[in-house]
């Protein structure tokens, strides 16, 4: 007896159709990659621009800006014409990084944001000042990076203190929260804008041994994604852009470069160019969203938490050993 058909297909015509949908999905993922890591051109130039000349020079604020990826946006910044305010909890290291900056871009200005992210968000008056104090400046740009707050990176949950999950929460979570929204209204009397969240790969990974850190940083997309909506719902011109990152080169993390590791300022080059893509999440740097996008976060789930178990045992494993010899 033949089979019924579906559709007027018998089951081979449905097969073709499926495998012609498969197909076009795969492309259109494949077009899409390629014009957003390669085609698309980068649109940070618009939030330099102002109809009132009378507000001066635009302006972008850097969370974590004393090292790492935050020191490497505020380096890019100063390069694509922006004054840059640095924000972290060490005067001295804030004071080198400006020192640096003004060394290689004597025509910029550059002032400091000294806040400790852990303890900041405990005084709902602290932000509030700080966003008074810089008020007379033409904000245009957030970049929210600083993250952290945990002793050791891989340790399990149960060996975790009080004190230092609500630390970590505080400075990755809790402080960009309450910053974005303590400066959102001078961003809003100067559209357009941009937020920028630094978010990380392990927040979409069922990464063992850092499910705080992990789960704070999925938070920050959370955030991107619905504070992204909410500009649009209230007709703000103020884009949201959360950044999925990898692995990078940094002082606090050292590692070599390579294609997949790339330093900070080539990564923070990479996010800049993300600006006006058009999406609230993206990964910034193509071979990140390569290796994990189009590769790790495909894999069957068994397979990639093996994987991924396999990885943190080996990172925890150097950590302790780290630990011991100091």
């Amino acid at each position: 007896m033949k089979m019924q058909s579906l559709f007027g297909l018998d089951p081979l015509g449905i097969l073709a159709v499926l495998g012609g949908i498969w197909a076009t999905t795969r492309l259109y993922h494949l077009a899409s990659f390629v014009h957003l890591h390669f085609l698309h051109r980068g649109r940070l130039h618009r939030y330099k621009q102002s109809t009132d000349s009378a507000l001066g020079s635009s302006w972008a604020l850097v969370t974590g800006a004393s090292d790492g990826i935050g020191k490497g946006f505020a380096e890019e910044l100063c390069e694509q014409g922006f004054n840059v305010i640095l924000h972290g909890r060490n005067v001295a290291k804030l004071e080198t990084v400006r020192a640096a900056l003004l060394k290689l871009w004597p025509e910029r200005q550059i002032e400091l944001l000294v806040l400790d992210a852990a303890t900041a968000v405990d005084d709902p008056t602290t932000l509030a000042a700080a966003a008074e104090r810089l008020s007379h400046l033409n904000l245009r740009i957030i970049i929210n990076n600083v993250a952290g707050g945990l002793d050791t990176l891989w340790t399990p949950l149960a060996k975790r203190t009080p004190s230092e999950i609500t630390r970590c929460l505080a400075v990755t979570a809790h402080f960009p929260t309450q910053l974005t929204c303590a400066f959102l209204p001078a961003l809003l009397k100067r559209q357009p804008a941009l937020i920028v969240n630094v978010g990380s790969g392990v927040g979409e990974l069922p990464a063992p041994y850092i499910a705080v850190y992990a789960g704070a940083k999925a938070y920050n997309h959370a955030f991107s994604r619905c504070l992204a909506t909410e500009m649009r719902a209230e007709g703000h011109d103020v884009e949201v852009l959360g950044l999925l990152v990898g692995m990078v080169a940094t002082h606090s993390a050292p590692r070599a470069t390579s294609p997949l590791v790339p330093s900070a300022r080539v990564f923070a080059r990479s996010a800049l160019r993300m600006v006006g893509c058009g999406r609230s999440v993206v990964w910034a740097y193509w071979p990140h969203a390569l290796q994990f996008g189009g590769l790790v976060m495909n894999l069957p789930r068994w397979i990639l938490e093996m994987a991924v178990i396999g990885i943190a045992r080996k990172e925890k494993a150097i950590e302790e050993a780290e630990a011991k010899e100091r």
